[in-house]
C-alpha cells in the first residue's frame, strides 16, 4: 500500500511582507486577523521544512528582533544535529492512544488512555520542544484546575506524574522527544479531606425526610433517590463512580445467623483498585437499597420507561438511574442544594463539603469506632497507608483508651 504524503500547512493569505537573510527571515500579516499581527516563517539553510511562529507584535522592528533570534536558535539546533520542525504534543498523545488501544481492557491501562484524552485540550498548540520543567509544573496546575473538586491529593498528583512521564518516555523512544525533563517535587503534605462531624450528619440525615415531604410531586421521586443514594454511600464508603456502575446482580444480602432476620449487605464494585466485595456498616442499608428498588418499580406501569410491561426490575439493570434505565450521570448539583438548604455545606474550617465528603465520613466514624484498619482499607479498596495520612487524627482518638491508661 503507498504511503500517504505529508500534509502540508495551508499558506495564509497575506496582506503585507518583508523579506530578509535572502529569504531566510519571512515577516508577514495575515489577511483572516484583525489585530495587524506581524507573524513569523523560518528557513535554516540545508533543513527540511520551515519554523513558523506569531511574533504577538504589530510592531516591524521588534517582530524582526524576535525572528532573528528564532533563526539564530534554529540553525544552532540543525548544526548540532537536531530537527527543525517539532512535532505538536496533541499529535503525540493521538498515536500514543493508538498504541495502548489493544490492552484498554487492562484498568491501569484504562487509565492512561483517559488521563490522555484530558491531556489533549491542556497542550492544545503546544509542540515537544516546549517540554520542560516548567512546562509539566503548568501543566500539573491545569489538571488541578480541571479536576472535579480543583484540589488534588500529593498521591494522585504523583500518579499523574508517573503516567505523563510514562508518555513523555515513550516520546523519546518515538524521536518525538530529546529527552524526558526532571519532574518537580511534590509535597507529602495531605490537604484536609473534608467530612460531616457526628452533628451535621443527624442535621442532614433530619433534613433529608423534609426535603423529600415539602418536594413538588415531579421531583419527589429524585430527591427520594438522592436521599437513598446518600445513605448508602456513607454506610459503605464506596466511591462516587462505583455506585454510578453498580447493578442489582452486585447487591447481596448474606444472612448474619441461622435465623434469617438480620443480613450483612455485600455490594461488588468496581473501581480503580479493581473488583471487591464491600461489606456496608449496617444492615439498615437494605432497607435503602430496597427503597431504590421500589422507585424503580413504578416504572413497570411507565410507557416512557425502559422497563415498562416487565415483570419485576432486571438484575443487570443500575441501581441509581433514571426511569430510562441510564446511570444518573451525577448527583452533584442536587446534592450541593440539598447541603446548602439543610444548612451543612461546609464544615468547621472552612472547607465545602461534596459528595467525595460522604466517603471521607464513612472512614472517620467507622476508625473512631476502633475498626481494624487493615480490614477498613481493604473494604474501602485503599491503603493503611492512605488511612493513616488522612486519618492520623482520628486513629489516635479511636486509641484514646490505649494512649490514656495509667500503671
Amino acid at each position: 500500500m503507498a504511503e500517504k504524503p505529508a500534509r502540508k500547512r495551508a499558506e495564509p493569505k497575506v496582506l503585507e511582507s518583508k523579506t530578509f537573510k535572502d529569504g531566510a527571515i519571512y515577516l508577514y500579516r495575515r489577511a483572516d486577523y484583525k489585530k495587524p499581527i506581524w507573524f513569523i516563517r523560518i528557513k535554516v539553510p540545508g533543513a527540511k521544512g520551515y519554523v513558523w511562529r506569531s511574533s504577538r507584535s504589530t510592531d516591524q522592528f521588534e517582530a524582526y528582533r524576535i525572528a532573528e533570534e528564532l533563526y539564530h536558535q534554529s540553525l544552532v539546533k540543525v548544526l548540532s544535529g537536531g530537527k527543525l520542525t517539532s512535532k505538536r504534543i496533541s499529535d503525540g498523545l493521538i498515536a500514543y492512544v493508538k498504541d495502548l488501544e489493544s490492552e484498554r481492557d487492562r484498568l491501569s491501562v484504562h487509565y492512561k488512555i483517559l488521563l490522555a484524552e484530558r491531556l489533549k485540550p491542556l497542550v492544545k498548540g503546544k509542540l515537544y520542544e516546549e517540554v520542560d520543567t516548567a512546562f509539566i509544573v503548568q501543566l500539573t496546575k491545569k489538571l488541578v484546575e480541571a479536576s472535579a473538586k480543583q484540589q488534588l491529593s500529593p498521591n494522585t498528583i504523583k500518579r499523574l506524574h508517573a503516567d505523563i512521564r510514562q508518555f513523555l518516555n515513550w516520546s523519546v523512544e518515538m524521536g518525538y522527544l530529546d529527552k524526558v525533563p526532571a519532574f518537580p517535587k511534590v509535597s507529602n503534605e495531605q490537604a484536609r479531606r473534608p467530612h460531616f462531624d457526628i452533628g451535621d450528619w443527624r442535621k442532614l440525615v433530619r433534613y433529608l425526610r423534609e426535603h423529600i415531604k415539602k418536594a413538588h410531586p415531579s421531583v419527589r421521586r429524585d430527591r427520594s433517590l438522592l436521599a437513598n443514594y446518600v445513605l448508602v454511600l456513607a454506610n459503605t464508603g464506596i466511591r462516587v463512580g462505583e455506585a454510578k456502575t453498580l447493578k442489582w446482580r452486585d447487591v447481596r444480602y448474606v444472612p448474619i445467623n441461622d435465623s434469617g432476620q438480620s443480613y450483612n449487605v455485600v455490594l461488588t464494585v468496581k473501581g480503580k483498585t479493581g473488583i471487591r466485595e464491600v461489606v456496608a456498616r449496617t444492615p439498615a442499608v437494605r432497607i435503602y437499597l430496597e427503597a431504590v428498588r421500589e422507585l424503580r418499580r413504578e416504572d413497570l406501569t411507565n410507557p416512557k420507561s425502559d422497563i415498562y410491561g416487565k415483570k419485576d426490575v432486571p438484575a443487570d439493570g443500575y441501581v441509581f438511574c433514571g426511569n430510562d434505565g441510564l446511570p444518573i450521570n451525577s448527583f452533584k448539583k442536587s446534592f450541593a442544594t440539598l447541603l446548602r438548604d439543610a444548612g451543612v455545606e461546609y464544615d468547621s474550617f472552612g472547607q465545602r463539603r461534596s459528595l467525595y465528603s460522604l466517603r471521607h465520613t464513612y472512614a472517620t466514624f467507622r476508625l473512631e469506632n476502633g475498626v481494624n484498619q487493615y480490614i477498613l482499607a481493604r473494604n474501602m479498596g485503599t491503603s493503611v497507608a492512605m488511612l493513616e495520612s488522612f486519618y492520623g487524627h482520628t486513629t489516635n482518638l479511636a486509641s484514646a483508651s490505649e494512649l490514656t491508661k495509667m500503671r
